[in-house]
């Protein structure tokens, strides 16, 4: 027996003492480890679950700012995420438990019982691990698709080929893919990775040879097989997927038709149907040669499938080109139709009306005269000129900027018009950097004020817009509602934060040279008690609010305030336009309005535009530019998407109707209707074998804007429809690669007919103008041409403005504005002329008016030709020895007018210009009395 220093026989034994010795130390070191691997352990563990949870709070308040109803989004995506990564999480921890633990007791059998192996947590652990990462990432991406697969809504309508409603593609078969790629993904990973272990650890056993290492041992073999079993298994599911996915490939001698073709329907089509049935007998024939050892043939039936799929893709290829290519258009009209249908149903284009428009050109004096509706909405005025002049004239304080201008309808002393409106935004960005301290940035430049609005159809004197609404605080004219709110806090522009209440004052605006005060008392923001100021001063990283004295118990941080965020933080599933447009209710409060779009890139046969193939207008988020208050409408009950919406979150769309003083004004989208014209350009025609031959295809109409030429942008303006004054938005179409006008589409904005379609067709037989030649015919009449030239020479810029179609009755009016402006970095353009066109004649006049007045004072209107050949003028009396007289007279006086002219220019006399250019003005008007003489 041992004695207390370790020797049988009493002594003194260095050798064990000083082995105890280290045992002792290793002991220790291994406790200090263990101490510092559990410290790190809870360190991981507090930050995995600190950092998500954190932001799930700030994410909360956030939406909770916005409003109560709107955190049933935050409660039902987290509900969503949960169970999905719960359910993820059990089935794949299972499933990497139960295959890690029979390749270890696999292992252990086989002799290789290192330490390691005889430990099971270890192994529990790491599967833990995996199966928590591969479950979080796998619910993030999974939830929304669970959601709408859970609620999904039939469209009525089937696919061409599998006859199954569009909603199993919109809605369930993404979630399925979805499904079915994660577990073959787990099954390929865990098959190769044990593949690895099963061959290492056979390679200690020296059985070097592959065939020793997997061929011998049934049992790793028959581990390995399952997994490859069920891998087929899924494989074969994905073959309808595949088969299906056919409906998104596309076919054509351009490949530009989406869908299937002959050779995808027939073909393709029926190789995925028994490719099934393929795997399944490869499957078996695998196992059994496995199992019997006849390692060759195992190897050869694995090629089955392989050599199906080239068979097919040989076989595909010869009827392609040996009966598809030279009977094409027969062969794939049928599926041509189909990609019509779709297509039109998808972008809501399959109930545009058509009207056949023959331009009679049969105006009078007295019907302009007795009906001037279409008068009140023709816009004479720009965008871009129109918001330069907003910033230049109506600024009024350096930290104040107008980002854009839109247009709304509103009735103006009894009649509907359109208006532009500009929100008067803050920018901080132009504050001096003297005023550009934290207390200011935060506290006090807190809000927008009021906006700016003017007609489209008029301007003053000077050619500048004639304003509506204008200085602060604002001022109403001309019908316009007053406005009794107009304070902006949240803005297109607004993307910063600011803390309102409490122990500061808002500037509200400057009077004079006395600064008015406000504290904004709105529903909306966040209370800031010392934990929300904790954390929100670590999520904006900005450690001054712990310690600012402006912030009190009464203080409220304002979040959220780009309204596009805004909208997008508490519906992020609706696409939104990029453009957001003010208006002013009835009442005269400030209102965002931004429509939303419910898309999908899953609708069977239909075109795509910009990875969407599906697209409607069915959301309308309503903001209120002081509060920050959020309204969702859904507008389009037909549309299966946002009922799918509305299933899983019935709480945030409003129950009521837009109400009746913000609806009048609302107009429809600009860009839905871009996507609509852009897709109807060759999705007008009604035959499969028209559409093949791409002999009716359409362009969007150009115009040359600002001496460039460009593609026509939608325009707003007033029509008569059906005996009621509406507004309208419209895009001409040319024939492509030609000039030549061959339709306008319409899109109406009244009530009960609120984004109907109709196309004006114009007849084949008759030429019809396109804007493009009118604004070759501006170019080539010489006395526009010489005034304009003149304009340029006296050191301004010329600057053409949109060429607009306006249709009156039964005819086509063409309507230009020309600005000038001088060619330095301030100027203001002015709206100079108003170029008129209609029939064959071209005028420009200072007003619109008196366009039309000289157009139609003549007798006779001269209509286009009935084909592109040379005009035929119409035959007039010859004129008199006196007239040719007085002509002669008016030429030569220009002409003189004209180089006294130059000769100040050269000589830098301005004075002298401005009396040249004065004379030179009214040898013009002389010039034009004779030509309508």
């Amino acid at each position: 027996m041992k004695d207390f220093f370790g020797s049988k026989n009493g002594g003194f034994n260095s050798s064990d003492f000083g082995k105890e010795v280290v045992d002792m130390i290793d002991h220790d070191k291994k406790k200090k480890i263990r101490k510092w691997i559990i410290i790190i352990g809870i360190i991981l563990l507090l930050g995995f679950v600190i950092s998500p949870l954190y932001r799930y709070v700030m994410e909360y308040w956030q939406i909770q700012e916005i409003g109560p109803d709107y955190t049933s989004v935050f409660w039902t995506n987290l509900l969503s995420k949960v169970v999905t990564q719960s359910v993820g999480f059990i089935l794949i921890f299972v499933l990497l438990l139960l295959n890690v633990f029979l390749v270890r007791s696999f292992a252990i059998k086989q002799c290789v019982s290192q330490g390691f192996l005889t430990k099971k947590w270890p192994y529990v652990i790491l599967c833990f691990v995996l199966a928590l990462f591969v479950s979080g990432k796998l619910g993030d991406s999974l939830y929304q698709k669970l959601l709408m697969a859970w609620n999904a809504e039939s469209f009525g309508i089937v696919d061409p080929l599998f006859s199954q409603d569009v909603g199993y593609y919109m809605f369930l078969r993404p979630f399925l893919i979805n499904i079915v790629d994660v577990g073959k993904a787990l099954l390929l990973v865990m098959l190769l990775l044990d593949a690895i272990v099963y061959f290492f650890i056979f390679m200690k056993k020296d059985q070097k040879s592959f065939k020793e290492v997997f061929m011998k041992e049934r049992k790793a073999m028959t581990h390995l097989s399952i997994l490859a079993v069920a891998y087929f298994l899924l494989t074969m599911l994905t073959f309808k997927f595949s088969s299906e996915n056919l409906l998104f490939s596309s076919f054509g001698s351009q490949n530009d038709i989406f869908g299937a073709g002959y050779v995808q329907a027939t073909v393709w089509r029926s190789y995925y149907s028994i490719a099934p049935y393929i795997a399944l007998v490869s499957v078996l024939l695998i196992v059994v040669f496995l199992w019997r050892k006849k390692y060759i043939l195992s190897l050869l039936s694995v090629a089955i499938l392989p050599v199906a799929l080239l068979v097919t893709g040989v076989i595909a290829w010869g009827t392609e080109s040996l009966v598809v290519n030279p009977n094409e258009r027969n062969m794939q009209t049928p599926y041509i139709a189909y990609n019509m249908e779709a297509t039109n149903r998808a972008y809501g284009l399959n109930a545009v009306s058509e009207t056949e428009f023959v331009p009679k050109y049969d105006i009078t004096k007295e019907m302009i005269e007795e009906d001037d509706t279409w008068l009140a909405g023709t816009r004479i005025t720009d965008f871009g000129s129109t918001l330069t002049a907003y910033n230049q004239l109506q600024f009024l304080r350096k930290y104040y900027t107008f980002n854009d201008v839109d247009v709304a309808p509103y009735e103006l002393d009894g009649k509907l018009n359109v208006v532009f409106l500009a929100p008067r935004e803050m920018n901080k960005e132009n504050l001096e950097d003297s005023a550009k301290s934290y207390a200011n940035q935060i506290f006090r430049y807190t809000h927008g004020f009021g906006v700016v609005a003017s007609p489209v159809n008029r301007v003053t004197g000077e050619g500048q817009p004639e304003f509506l609404i204008k200085d602060i605080p604002p001022k109403s004219t001309g019908g316009m509602p007053e406005i009794t709110q107009p304070r902006i806090y949240y803005g297109e522009m607004t993307n910063d934060y600011v803390i309102v209440g409490g122990n500061n004052q808002e500037l509200d605006y400057s009077e004079g040279l006395q600064d008015v005060q406000f504290t904004f008392d709105g529903a909306t923001g966040v209370k800031m008690d010392f934990f929300k100021k904790l954390m929100f001063s670590w999520y904006y990283k900005d450690y001054r609010m712990l310690f600012s004295g402006n912030i009190s118990s009464d203080s409220k941080i304002l979040i959220n305030r780009n309204v596009l965020k805004r909208v997008e933080r508490i519906a992020p599933f609706i696409e939104y336009d990029d453009d957001p447009y003010m208006i002013i209710s009835d009442d005269g409060k400030l209102y965002w309005i931004i429509n939303g779009y419910t898309t999908s890139k899953y609708y069977p046969y239909a075109q795509p535009y910009q990875n969407v193939n599906y697209i409607r207008n069915s959301v309308t988020a309503i903001v209120d530019a002081y509060t920050g208050d959020v309204k969702l409408y859904l507008t389009d009950e037909n549309d299966p998407v946002g009922r799918v919406y509305r299933k899983i979150y019935p709480d945030i769309f409003s129950k009521d109707a837009i109400p009746e003083g913000i609806a009048s004004h609302i107009r429809v989208p600009e860009y839905m209707f871009k996507v609509q014209s852009q897709i109807y350009q060759r999705y007008h025609v009604k035959d499969a074998g028209q559409f093949y031959d791409r002999a009716d295809v359409w362009d969007i109409a150009s115009e040359k804007y600002q001496d460039n030429e460009i593609y026509v942008e939608p325009y707003y303006n007033i029509m008569q429809i059906d005996g009621q004054d509406e507004m309208v938005i419209m895009i001409p179409y040319v024939v492509q690669g030609k000039h030549n006008m061959v339709g306008l589409l319409v899109q109406r904005n009244a009530p009960g007919h609120y984004g109907e379609l109709m196309l004006y067709r114009f007849p084949k037989n008759q030429t019809i103008y396109g804007p493009m030649q009118i604004e070759n015919r501006v170019d080539n009449d010489p006395d526009i041409s010489r005034e304009m030239t003149l304009w340029s020479q006296g050191g301004s810029s010329v600057i053409r403005g949109n060429m607009l179609v306006v249709p009156y009755r039964s005819s086509l009016l063409y309507v230009e504005p020309i600005y000038i402006t001088s060619k330095n970095n301030a100027s203001l353009p002015e709206l100079k002329r108003i170029v008129v066109s209609y029939g064959d004649v071209v005028v420009m006049e200072p007003t619109l008016e008196e366009a039309l007045r000289s157009i139609f004072g003549k007798e006779e209107i001269t209509m286009p030709p009935a084909d592109e050949t040379e005009d035929e003028s119409p035959s007039e009396p010859p004129a008199t020895e006196e007239e040719i007289q007085d002509l002669t007279a008016t030429i030569n006086g220009l002409l003189e007018s004209y180089d006294r002219f130059k000769t100040s220019a050269a000589g830098n006399d301005w004075a002298n210009m401005g009396q040249n250019l004065a004379e030179l003005d009214e040898k013009m008007e002389q010039l034009r009395e004779h030509r309508k003489n």
